[in-house]
């Protein structure tokens, strides 16, 4: 009894001895936790980090991508009749063209000049084609004839040789009954 009131004696003797063994545990833990962080830092900033930037394409090669780039022009937005079945149907049309992207001001000038041209010969595949033909699911039949169509209007490039236009697109709803 006379320890307790003694001033003299420190806490650490008070403690229990479980407990000194608890407080060192954690700061072993603690420690290794510590040095395992400092380790992963230390390996990630040796083994990684960026890359250097490289400036690959110069500033005209970036523009000749951009101007291989495929657009779509429309060439035509209207209702075709087919009469083909005894019965008068309207389908809901769009014409679509995709282009490299130095083309398209040739092309669209030439749909400006001729517009009502093409309208009338893309009527007329419309009102001659068979009723199997707008029941095709990707309208095979019909995209071709219209490529076929739209590559003599716009013939080849000068350049390359190859045909201005690089595909045929249509869509088209159902047809409805007059």
């Amino acid at each position: 009894m006379a320890q307790r009131n003694n001033p003299d004696t420190s806490a650490s003797e008070n403690e229990n001895p479980s407990r000194r063994l608890n407080r060192r545990m954690i700061g072993i833990v603690a420690a290794i936790l510590v040095i395992e962080a400092a380790a992963i830092l230390f390996l990630v900033n040796l083994t990684g980090g960026p890359t250097a930037a490289q400036a690959d394409e110069s500033p005209l090669a970036l523009l000749e991508m951009a101007d291989d780039r495929i657009v779509e022009v429309q060439v035509l937005g209207a209702r075709l009749p087919n009469a083909k079945v005894g019965v008068t149907y309207l389908y809901d049309t769009e014409v679509y063209v995709q282009v490299r992207k130095k083309q398209e001001g040739r092309v669209t000038d030439h749909l400006d000049q001729f517009g009502n041209e093409i309208k009338a010969e893309i009527s007329a595949i419309w009102k001659a084609a068979d009723p199997s033909h707008f029941q095709e699911a990707r309208l095979e039949t019909l995209t071709r004839k219209l490529l076929v169509l739209l590559n003599d209007r716009f013939g080849n490039d000068p350049e390359t040789g190859e045909p201005v236009l690089e595909k045929c697109v249509i869509v088209m709803g159902t047809g409805f009954r007059m």
